[in-house]
């Protein structure tokens, strides 16, 4: 009897090392469970190559798309009428910060286009001398508001 007590006690502990060894195996090769994460948000990529002959609120955007092909004609280095230069590389001088011959503003007033008297001679305000501009082709709404933000946003040299 000593002997099959002794088999039986042998047989227990081995089951039991066993099966401490399989849980220990199991706890040992497990990951917790992932946390699930939200989305990280984004900001949309710039568009590297914008369209060149769409307005945008830059200043390369506006010379290209209204100062060099309307308003040059009059504006221009030997024809620059109000002694305001709107060339390509001159314009921005011409116009930021710098008071109008005609009235008590500035042609463009950064962060203020309001009080900006470029956007006043866009649209014809009452308030202007002379005639609103461009006087043949006057610009659109959306045009002039692109200029209102450009000027809204700083009038950047950009």
């Amino acid at each position: 009897m000593n002997k099959s007590r002794r088999l039986c006690s042998s047989s227990l502990a081995l089951i039991l090392a066993l099966g401490l060894a399989v849980l220990g195996l199991s706890a040992c090769g497990s990951d917790p469970a992932p946390t699930p994460t939200a989305p990280t948000p984004t900001e949309p990529e710039p568009d590297p190559d914008p369209d060149p002959n769409v307005l945008s609120p830059t200043l390369s955007s506006i010379q290209r798309n209204v100062f060099s092909p309307t308003c040059v004609v009059c504006h221009g280095d030997s024809d620059a009428e109000a002694g305001l230069n709107l060339e390509e590389d001159r314009s921005f001088d011409s116009l930021v910060n710098v008071s109008s011959t005609q009235v008590a503003l500035d042609l463009v007033e950064p962060n203020d286009a309001e009080n900006s008297y470029l956007i006043h001679k866009l649209e014809d305000r009452p308030s202007i001398e002379g005639d609103r501009m461009p006087p043949d082709n006057p610009l659109s709404s959306d045009d002039i508001d692109v200029i209102r933000q450009w000027i809204d946003d700083g009038a950047q040299n950009n």
